[in-house]
């Protein structure tokens, strides 16, 4: 093939997956949801037993596991082959792939399909441009309620989403904690802190801090389960709490791990304020989070780096009032808040993050 040859292929196979990228999706999040992947067995070497000896499960059985009409069972299990999810074996029986079998041993991948196939969140993507022509988060426009009144109502979404954070908390804190030195504080207090994953790494790394996570009612249930598991709740105390109302004063470092991205300006200088005022003498603002890079700035890792920022800070824009910022929109929030950027740590094998520390301003 000549070079113009495979250009001209390069650009109908982008071409493909940028119009039919929302099918594939589609595709791929019903099998997760509908636990086709699991049906196939476990890791741990059931598959001969709950499917056939060479790892095959039929049409009828994969629809008998999941409640599915065995016909458009069939169908969709042909598309996840098509997306090389499945492998056809012939007399209606499948196979995993190992990219299907990332699906199904892999938390993270189930999750984020979950979550993102959900359909009040499939429906905010689909206000996208909506939210271009007027402002406001596609979210909100779609489903005349706004992402964290959702969350708070609870159900499947609330689990989802819950779900998905935790992994990606899990995945980012080990970095986080490596490149970042909390053992120089006596107390971090962890605002929004989920279930708890961050602080607890936190205070098992440094045994000489202590530790307060800052959430609300239905975050905390889990937080204190996973700070009992890890042997820390006379370490740690639990505070529910509206952190754009206030948070608990005496902490030497708030920590602040994707949070603001949530937010509009206005709401980013109430909280860091807020946790301005309640530190001690001395005390920090520790922001873990992206760092767009300005106008003018490059991606050192190149395309893939710079696809991840621009989605994720089109995500803010669909599912909150927020948005990501570069350093110099964040130095600016931290102005604003009486505070200034101290320290900027980068977290290598995250891409575009950083840990920005800010402390009272002189």
């Amino acid at each position: 093939m000549t070079d113009s040859g495979q250009a001209d292929e390069a650009v109908r196979q982008a071409t493909t997956s940028l119009i039919f990228g929302f099918a594939f999706s589609q595709v791929c999040g019903t099998l997760s949801r509908l636990g086709i992947p699991e049906a196939f067995g476990e890791a741990d070497g059931t598959d001969g037993d709950r499917a056939g000896e060479d790892g095959t499960r039929s049409v009828d059985a994969l629809a008998l596991a999941t409640g599915s009409d065995p016909g458009a069972l069939r169908r969709l299990l042909r598309g996840g082959a098509a997306l090389g999810l499945l492998a056809p074996r012939g007399g209606g029986r499948f196979a995993l792939t190992p990219l299907g079998r990332a699906f199904r041993d892999g938390p993270a991948p189930r999750a984020l399909a979950a979550l993102y196939g959900d359909p009040d969140v499939w429906r905010a993507y689909g206000a996208l441009e909506d939210s271009v022509r007027d402002g406001k988060p596609a979210y909100e426009l779609a489903n005349g309620v706004g992402l964290y009144e959702d969350l708070a109502a609870g159900g499947p979404l609330a689990a989802r989403f819950h779900t998905a954070m935790s992994l990606v908390t899990a995945a980012q804190t080990p970095v986080i904690v490596g490149h970042y030195d909390f053992g120089r504080f006596a107390r971090v207090v962890d605002v929004g802190g989920g279930d708890g994953t961050l602080l607890a790494a936190v205070l098992t790394a440094h045994p000489g801090v202590r530790g307060t996570l800052v959430e609300t009612g239905a975050a905390l249930r889990a937080a204190q389960t996973a700070l009992d598991a890890a042997g820390l709740t006379g370490r740690c105390e639990t505070v529910e709490g509206d952190f754009l109302a206030s948070v608990p004063p005496g902490g030497d470092a708030y920590v602040l791990k994707n949070i603001l991205h949530n937010f509009d300006d206005a709401a980013c200088v109430r909280i860091l304020r807020n946790c301005r005022e309640a530190a001690r003498p001395g005390g920090r603002v520790v922001v873990p989070t992206l760092v767009l890079p300005d106008e003018s700035g490059e991606l050192t890792g190149g395309l893939e780096e710079a696809a991840l920022m621009a989605l994720s800070d089109i995500e803010m824009m669909v599912l909150t009032p927020g948005r990501e910022r570069t350093l110099a929109e964040h130095v600016g929030l931290f102005g604003d808040a009486g505070l200034e950027l101290a320290a900027t740590v980068t977290l290598p094998g995250l891409p575009g993050h950083a840990v920005l520390e800010a402390r009272p301003a002189r």
